[in-house]
């Protein structure tokens, strides 16, 4: 079983989206994988210009599978949309907690406004949701 890594930079992603869908900017996805066989870790690069998109252990020349940007992306976008999920629940605690009950001026007021802040999470998580349908 191969091993994958996913690069936790969004700057990354955006040139490599970029570089996939034939943007100007030339950039690369770095992947790791491990060899099951000989358990070395190495990074292949996911966009290039070259037609060989099958993957090889250096050390020991096994066949590993075939470079997947699209793996990549959905990866990121679930990553993304995982974290995102979890702040709008959380601020949505926030905004029946601070306000409903007695508190301070200031705790009412930030629980009184964040449901602007819980609006744009949901619109960008149902962007994010568009977006992963375009890669599967």
């Amino acid at each position: 079983m191969v091993k994958r890594g996913i690069p936790r930079n969004l700057a990354r992603l955006r040139v490599a989206a970029n570089a996939h869908f034939g943007g100007t900017i030339k950039g690369v996805l770095p992947e790791v994988f491990e060899c099951p066989s000989c358990e070395r870790q190495f990074v292949f690069e996911l966009v290039e210009t070259a037609e060989d998109r099958s993957i090889y252990c250096p050390q020991c020349k096994r066949y590993l599978g075939e470079k997947d940007v699209n793996f990549v992306l959905l990866t990121e976008i679930d990553e993304l949309t995982e974290r995102l999920r979890f702040e709008r629940d959380r601020l949505e605690k926030d905004e029946a907690v601070y306000g409903l009950t007695e508190c301070d001026a200031e705790l009412r007021t930030y629980g009184t406004e964040i449901h602007k802040v819980v609006n744009i999470l949901r619109r960008t998580l149902a962007d994010l949701d568009a977006l992963k349908q375009q890669y599967l």
